[in-house]
């Protein structure tokens, strides 16, 4: 995942020039046009001449804030541009008092059903933000070892047993590149349960460079069921609002419209943009270019971590054009992430 650009890098500007951007990212989020200057003197009422702020438009373009299509006299924002905004002149995000409400009652009628709360938390994103919403179950950060049984079959022939973290079990047949005794595998079992119990696929594979010859295989081989568990679960995804994407001028074009659809059916290729190392209580906002996916570069996605204390976390974010209500669309994020958190601590008894 691309990191978001160093506050470092954004340019220093005075007051006005931060009113005038924060004025021209708003105008634009509301009409999806570009911004002229004449129309920021009317809209917001400024005691200086369209003339005065066209050239304060252009000294924020010259700073990176700022485009214009070649079409048009009026400003768009640039991702550096949004992202100056997201982190310096944003308003305070959140929802208001009725709308958590409401979204709190609607979580508490499916407190008993897993599979209903997931579904209300992508309808209640999509219709808060009018944008695409994902929601991925609550599941350990990392598939991790617990117990492993290597069980010989024939020569050089195995059953590998392993027992994840969570009470999920695994079984695969594996053919050792060299032949060893049951008494080692009995004793190979004991002493791997014992030194990787609660590693993950990374751990295990900076763990392989020690071992060799048929010990080496059956941890290269745990490595593998480690990595294509944590796959499997990556692919399980609560998505809504898909047509508030399509709804989007940014997306009019058929061919757009069929690019985000080929992503959003492809739930291996989505659940890649996930940031698997958020923290707790933190929100990740990705925009425009610094999306890896070429199909993202003209979206933003806002992602937030739910879960409890422990290891049990799950995701829940929304996806939309560059030009999206990011105050908003971020106290969304947090307040149904707060919600979900709830919810996975009563299913743990917490």
């Amino acid at each position: 995942m691309p990191k978001k650009p160093d506050s470092d890098v954004f340019p220093g500007l005075d007051q006005r020039a931060r009113d005038l951007l924060a004025a021209v990212i708003r105008e634009h989020i509301a009409t999806a046009e570009p911004v002229a200057s004449a129309q920021l003197v009317r809209n917001y009422h400024l005691d200086v001449s369209p003339a005065t702020v066209r050239n304060e438009l252009a000294a924020l373009e010259e700073r990176g804030l700022l485009t214009h299509p070649h079409t048009s006299a009026g400003r768009v924002p640039t991702d550096l541009g949004y992202r100056y905004f997201i982190e310096s002149l944003m308003p305070m995000a959140g929802l208001r008092p009725e709308e958590q409400v409401t979204v709190s009652h609607q979580f508490q009628q499916a407190l008993t059903d897993t599979g209903a709360w997931l579904r209300v938390a992508a309808s209640s994103l999509a219709r808060l933000t009018a944008e695409a919403s994902l929601v991925t179950p609550p599941s350990a950060k990392r598939a991790a070892l617990k117990h492993l049984e290597v069980v010989p079959i024939h020569e050089r022939r195995v059953l590998l047993v392993v027992v994840l973290e969570g009470g999920a079990v695994r079984q695969q047949v594996l053919e050792l590149g060299t032949a060893t005794t049951s008494e080692h595998l009995h004793a190979l079992s004991a002493r791997l349960t014992d030194s990787l119990a609660g590693a993950n696929a990374a751990t295990m594979q900076h763990h392989l460079g020690s071992e060799k010859g048929a010990d080496a295989d059956v941890v290269r081989a745990l490595v593998r069921i480690l990595e294509e568990q944590d796959a499997f679960r990556a692919r399980e995804l609560y998505v809504d609002g898909f047509q508030n994407i399509l709804a989007q001028p940014e997306f009019a074009q058929a061919d757009r419209g069929r690019e985000m659809l080929s992503l959003f059916e492809d739930h291996t290729r989505l659940a890649e943009i996930l940031p698997l190392d958020l923290g707790a209580g933190e929100v990740h906002i990705t925009i425009g270019r610094e999306h890896r996916h070429e199909s993202l570069r003209d979206c933003s996605l806002i992602v937030g971590r739910y879960g409890a204390d422990g290891d049990v976390i799950g995701f829940v974010g929304v996806v939309g054009p560059t030009r999206m209500d990011y105050a908003r669309s971020i106290g969304a994020v947090r307040y149904v992430g707060s919600l979900m958190s709830d919810l996975v601590r009563v299913m743990e008894g917490q």
